[in-house]
This record gives C-alpha cells, structure tokens and sequence, in this order.
C-alpha cells in the first residue's frame, strides 16, 4: 500500500488532499497518516475510500505493509527505513517546495533552511520537488532521483457567489481576504500585531479574516466577518479581490491558481522569507509584501491597481503538480527499489519541464 505521512499546515494538508485524490482515482491502496488535531479537516475532503490514521512516529503503524511511503514535510520520516519502521523495500518519496540554490546573498539562516533541504531529500528516493519557474539547475551535492514538478492545489469546489453568500454578503460585493494559516504548528509570531492593523482599516475595507484549525482569541471590528474554517479554503481566496497573508505555499499556490493578487505580511523565519522572495521575483516587483504598518493601504491600493498585471504573471505558471506526482508516485509504486534508479529516465519523462528529462516538447 502507499503510506502518506502528512504534517500540520494548510498548504501541507491540501496537497495531501489533492494528491490522495488522483491516487484513488487510479484505484491505488492509499492510507494517509496525520495529526489528530487535523482529522476533522481531512474527514471532510478525503474520499471514504481513503484510510485516515493518527501518525504517530516512534511507532508507525502499517509500516510493514507500506510499499511506498510520501513525506511531506517531516525530517523524522525520510529515516524510518534506516530504523526499521518501514520494510527495507519501502521507497520513499520527500515532497517539497522552495530553492534549495544557495546564493551568494543569503544569510547564514537561510543558507542553513536550504542546506536542511537538501539533507532531508537526499535520506529519500525521489524528491518531487515543487517548481513556480523551470529550475535551471539542481544541486550538486543532491544524490537521490530528483523531479521538478508543478505546483499542487486543489480544484475549485464554490462559485464565489456561493461563498460570498455563506459569508452573508451581497452577490458581488467585494472583499479581502486575511489569512493566517492553519495555526498549529510553526504558528506566525506576529498574527496580533497585524490584525489590530487590520481592525484599524475595518471601516476603509471590507475585510474576511479566514478561519483555523486553531483560531486566535481576538476580539475584532464588528464590521469584519470571520469566515469558518471551510473544507476548501482555495473557495475563499477565489471569491477575494485581494489576499493579504502570512508568508506560505499553500496561500501562494491558491492566489497563482486563481488569479487572486497577493500581499505577503512580513516572515519570522528563514523559509516564510523565502517565499516572500518567490512572490516578487513571480510578480518582478517588491510591493508585493508589507514591512511596517503604514504601508499597508499605500500596498493594497497598488496591488488592486495592478489586479490585470499580476493575474497574467500568475498564468504563466503551470499549477497541475498533483496529476503530475501522481502519475509518478503510481510509476515508482510498480517498480522494485531494486530497480527504481535505472528506471530514472522514465520517472523524470512524466515531469512537464523540459531541462529535466521531458525533451522536444
């Protein structure tokens, strides 16, 4: 069977999601292992087909039985073949986003956040490795099959008319979305500070402050709706004109799939700066993130002024990655680890970008 070992984050879950869906489409065995604080968010988007499980890493269940085991993104799972917790044939497959390219500008925590990239993917088999633009390159020191996909999200399951109506508006009355995350795990250290910025606008916007798996206790502006933590949250962000957010790849793989403009809130740690990073070199321009709060109005009216220029910067990036890692992860579960490095060449056809093994197309 295929194991999937899924963490806390929103974007983290909705790729769990998106990709356990192509893979029952296909009629494989998937069991997907998580959190029990997140269950009740994955019971409602995982078909009935799909086994939902409470992970649990010094004793992983089922191991024995997993064929192929999916990581993403936890550094304790990649070494549960070399512990014994998965059968020595298990193959297993590290899904993940960001540059791992050091350059000569990072700083010493950033260098460390790519450096552990790397460490991570080279104790799996492959490396589905999510991609905004064609990677030039990969990195020398990367010994396991490494595949650049697309990014993953979720299909749309909500006509924004249908959302705007769930959260008592009018048919075509327009707001922005404020999103925080899921709000477990590697929780944004600075969501007070920036919805009392947000409270101080309630009268100048019409804000939606999108719900969580564990919410903050704030008291906000009656004139702000806090919308419940919905099934699908990409529903949301299509129906916003504008989101603005805590640095992360779920929100950003919505926003580009949808077309919705993005402002990124200022990063806590080393990757939520990198994702800050990929948002302006997407959109080429750096009024795309807030600092300080009195940036905040100047950058939303510039980002709704510039609405047509940043939804077609956000076509031009291919966003099937999980029908891309699916028919991959179905390849790689019919072929023996014995045999799965030779096979490379047919792993990396499936991928759509052309510098790594899917020529003259």
């Amino acid at each position: 069977m295929i194991s999937f070992v899924v963490g806390r984050g929103m974007g983290h879950l909705g790729r769990c999601i998106s990709i356990s869906e192509k893979l029952q489409q296909h009629h494989l065995p998937i069991h997907v292992f998580a959190f029990r604080e997140t269950h009740g968010y994955l019971s409602k988007n995982l078909h009935n087909d799909i086994q939902l499980k409470a992970f649990k890493s010094k004793k992983f269940e089922d191991g024995k039985q997993t064929t192929l085991l999916i990581n993403d993104w936890r550094s304790d799972v990649p070494r549960f073949r070399s512990e014994g917790k998965v059968g020595g044939n298990t193959k297993l497959v590290t899904l993940y986003h960001s540059d791992f390219i050091i350059g000569t500008n990072d700083s010493a925590p950033m260098r460390e956040y790519k450096n552990r990239i790397v460490e991570i993917a080279n104790q799996s088999d492959i490396f589905l490795h999510m991609n905004l633009i064609p990677p030039k390159q990969t990195h020398p020191q990367m010994n396991c099959i490494y595949i650049p996909i697309p990014l993953i999200t979720r299909e749309i399951s909500q006509s924004p008319q249908e959302v705007r109506r769930m959260l008592g508006l009018q048919q075509n009355e327009p707001f922005i979305l404020v999103h925080m995350g899921g709000g477990l795990a590697n929780r944004y250290e600075q969501i007070v500070k920036w919805y009392d910025q947000i409270n101080s606008l309630a009268g100048r916007y019409r804000f939606v402050v999108a719900g969580q798996l564990a919410d903050e206790d704030y008291q906000f502006d009656e004139r702000i709706i806090k919308a419940p933590l919905i099934p699908n949250g990409k529903n949301l962000v299509q129906a916003a004109s504008l989101v603005i957010s805590k640095p992360g790849m779920g929100i950003l793989g919505d926003c580009i799939s949808t077309g919705t403009p993005l402002l990124f809130l200022p990063p806590d740690d080393a990757e939520r700066e990198q994702k800050i990073d990929m948002l302006r070199e997407i959109v080429n321009s750096d009024k795309v993130s807030i600092q300080e709060p009195e940036e905040i109005v100047p950058k939303i009216e510039y980002v709704l002024a510039n609405k047509e220029v940043i939804q077609k910067r956000f076509s031009l990036i291919p966003t099937n990655g999980a029908e891309v890692a699916s028919k991959i992860i179905e390849m790689a579960y019919r072929i023996p680890l014995s045999k799965l490095a030779k096979r490379q060449e047919d792993l990396l056809r499936l991928t759509p970008y052309s510098s790594f093994g899917h020529k003259g197309r």
